[in-house]
């Protein structure tokens, strides 16, 4: 869970690097809120710290607990299957389906999903069997190293679902205009919804690029004798 709690924290960071707010509103905004979004743009800083900042927390909280959720799976006396509905429950990306998809493509979209969570659960397997408790050390000792990249380069590829059926997925939040810029929100809108779908997924794809780079530069450096 440490280790895997660090690499989340290096997604969440380098999405935060990647992420714009002004492309995320200018793409996000439709209708009548173009001026709202010219007001809220002019003070990013406070639109980072109340609305971008508690999202970025709250998907690190989910994607954290969905692992757990998983290693719970994986260590049960079934086939993880069993636990589908948990597993996707307590992430964020199945609760982001839009609600007009079709029943259809909508099992077609968490069947990918669930594959995916499932697949890493398989993944984890020698990890979790092996003596050792830190994620580097049981990787050494029950990994070849090819095998290991190959963990890596699969499983921290956690934006393929999204980037396979983007138009299936709406990442979206509701802000109050009037409670973020006081008596400049008298005239905006009483709610406004921001969808950053498009902004979400560029940001976590490069942030999980730059995930699978320097964990792969450590991998080199942790089996280097292997």
């Amino acid at each position: 869970m440490e280790g895997f709690e660090r690499f989340v924290d290096d997604a969440i960071e380098g999405t935060a690097a990647e992420f714009s707010v002004s492309r995320a509103l200018r793409q996000g905004v439709r209708g009548p809120g173009g001026a709202t979004v010219d007001r809220l743009l002019k003070d990013s800083d406070l639109l980072w710290d109340r609305v971008v900042q508690p999202e970025l927390d709250s998907y690190r909280e989910q994607t954290v607990a969905q692992f757990s959720v998983l290693l719970d799976a994986v260590e049960a006396d079934e086939q993880i299957e069993a636990h589908r509905d948990a597993i996707l429950d307590a992430g964020t990306f199945a609760a982001a389906i839009r609600d007009n998809l079709p029943a259809e493509r909508r099992r077609r979209v968490e069947d990918r999903l669930f594959a995916h969570h499932e697949s890493l659960g398989n993944a984890v397997v020698p990890l979790l069997e092996s003596p050792e408790d830190e994620f580097w050390a049981a990787a050494r000792a029950t990994l070849e190293p090819d095998v290991a990249r190959e963990l890596i380069e699969e499983q921290f590829a956690f934006t393929a679902p999204l980037r396979e059926h983007r138009d299936a997925f709406a990442l979206a939040t509701v802000i109050d205009p009037g409670e973020l810029l006081g008596g400049l929100g008298l005239l905006a809108p009483s709610t406004l919804e921001i969808e950053y779908t498009d902004e979400a997924i560029r940001a976590m794809r490069r942030a999980e690029r730059t995930v699978i780079a320097e964990a792969n530069r450590e991998l080199d450096r942790r089996f280097e004798d292997a």
